[in-house]
């Protein structure tokens, strides 16, 4: 796959790579896996013995571990034998099952039938030759629940003499400034949010640190405004920034997602509305930091976004509908008009930029104008809500019309509120829109109804007792999956993090 690399930015970004953080973790219970109907997904987690080691595994044992919390990184274990009970004679073959969520845990990777590869399920199967036994397992996993199991024949007793994490991440919660507001649930919600952050600061802002394991600029956007307020780790925002610049598409845009492996590489496609979200990041970060060096390096990078997703704009629909977009995870979701007002909002923070470093914003301001008259004259409202070209109306649609700016604060006002009261069926299914339905309803004027909004969505997720925010919640179905496997789906994901952010900007 053909790939522009930019060898400066490449060199700056691996400049900026840091030691990560270790801290050992300890299970800190066995448990039992129950069906529970009030339960995420039916499933509850129920202690059956403190863990003291060493524990004895018998051919067919099966044990969970309840690690009390979640965690990212290597299993280390050590194992022992019997010699006055009976010698080991032939290898002791244990099978790893990691969980974030028990659903994990109880599912057979044999009837995995989801659209992701199989290799990103957490389970694994290591034979031990010899015993007594001191090592970990290669591969990196994020869980909170540890299920091993004993799967050879032997007749011999060994014993599990040790086990531990060596969890990893950029970033402490060491010595964070508290939750600024005394609300129980906001502060339970705040934790929980920082906390996903945390697992996904590694070598790269992560979208999740279970599956993708990868640098997502839609991620980036949302997780740089939170660290931001919390853990200011700002060489890793650069770093992430760097690398979108380096390592771009061959046509010049930047790549939705980076897998920042050595060497870092990109596939070949795009969504027009993550190419655009790189002049969002470098808007967020200029604003934090008042870094002019950077925004003078990334600033070229930015505006040939910009060109080119103007040049494929429909002028004729008032759409942008030339290359795929994300903007949520909706089947059949039509999102044209959302991506094009994508295009609005941030060709107004490309003008800022420009003024910052004392350019002509002619060219912009003009485009802004071009663009959102289009948008308006192709578009019709049906019972007080803007439909597609198409006829669909969506939750999508109507959030980004009103994060674009193109139409009255008062309208604005009322869209938020039809929409709220006749809730068309393509609606929010991830944290990843709620955020921007969140960010809506704060520039319209709605504060009250966006705190209203944190409460109803995290707080159900404090009230299943996650300990991270996943990166799909419907509350009417707990088994949906963008993948078709509900296992796979990851429960600690960076785009869910955001309450922090707004319990910062509403409280302090």
């Amino acid at each position: 796959m053909a790939v522009l690399k930019n060898e400066i930015f490449a060199q700056k970004a691996d400049a900026l790579k840091r030691p990560l953080k270790h801290v050992k973790a300890e299970p800190k219970r066995l448990v039992k896996l129950e069906e529970d109907e009030g339960a995420f997904q039916q499933l509850r987690a129920v202690p059956v013995a403190n863990c003291e080691f060493p524990i004895t595994v018998n051919r067919g044992d099966s044990l969970i571990f309840d690690f009390g919390d979640h965690f990212v990184g290597q299993l280390h274990f050590a194992l022992t034998h019997f010699g006055d009970v009976r010698i080991v004679d032939s290898p002791v073959k244990l099978r790893f099952t990691f969980g974030e969520f028990p659903l994990e845990i109880v599912t057979p990777p044999e009837s995995y039938k989801g659209g992701l590869g199989s290799g990103w399920l957490q389970n694994e199967v290591k034979n031990v030759v010899f015993t007594p036994y001191t090592g970990f397992l290669e591969r990196r996993y994020a869980f909170r629940y540890l299920k091993i199991e004993r799967i050879d024949s032997a007749v011999f007793p060994v014993a599990i003499s040790a086990l531990s994490a060596d969890t990893v991440s950029a970033v402490s919660m060491d010595n964070i400034a508290p939750c600024p507001t005394s609300d129980p649930l906001l502060e339970k919600i705040y934790h929980m949010s920082l906390k996903t952050l945390k697992e996904c600061e590694q070598d790269v802002f992560e979208d999740g640190p279970k599956r993708d394991r990868r640098l997502w600029i839609g991620d980036l956007r949302l997780q740089a405004m939170v660290d931001f307020l919390t853990f200011q780790n700002k060489d890793l925002v650069k770093r992430c920034m760097y690398l979108f610049a380096a390592y771009r598409t061959a046509d010049g845009l930047v790549a939705p997602c980076v897998f920042p492996d050595s060497p870092p590489c990109v596939d070949g496609w795009v969504f027009i509305d993550y190419c655009l979200f790189f002049i969002s990041c470098l808007y967020d970060y200029t604003k934090q930091y008042r870094d002019l060096q950077l925004l003078e390096e990334l600033y070229p990078v930015a505006l040939e976004q910009a060109e080119k997703t103007v040049a494929a704009f429909d002028w004729n629909t008032g759409e942008l509908t030339g290359r795929p977009a994300h903007i949520e995870w909706c089947l059949g979701l039509d999102k044209g008009l959302a991506a094009a007002c994508v295009l609005v909002y941030t060709l107004k923070q490309l003008s800022d930029l420009s003024a910052i470093l004392g350019k002509n914003t002619d060219w912009i301001e003009e485009r802004i104008k071009l663009v959102s008259e289009s948008i308006l004259s192709h578009h019709v409202q049906e019972k007080g809500l803007y439909a597609t070209c198409g006829g669909q109306v969506s939750w999508a649609s109507q959030i980004w019309l009103v994060l674009a700016g193109i139409l009255p604060a008062e309208e604005n006002r009322q869209i938020l509120l039809t929409l709220e009261r006749e809730n068309p069926g393509y609606g929010i299914h991830t944290p990843y829109l709620m955020h921007y339905y969140i960010d809506a309803l704060y520039q319209s004027g709605m504060k009250d109804k966006a705190v209203a909004q944190i409460k109803a969505f995290w707080g159900q997720l404090v009230e299943f007792g996650f300990d991270c925010c996943p990166e799909i919640f419907n509350p009417d179905d707990h088994m949906e999956s963008p993948y078709n496997a509900p296992e796979i789906n990851s429960a600690c994901h960076a785009w869910s993090c955001t309450p922090v952010y707004w319990i910062h900007k509403f409280f302090e």
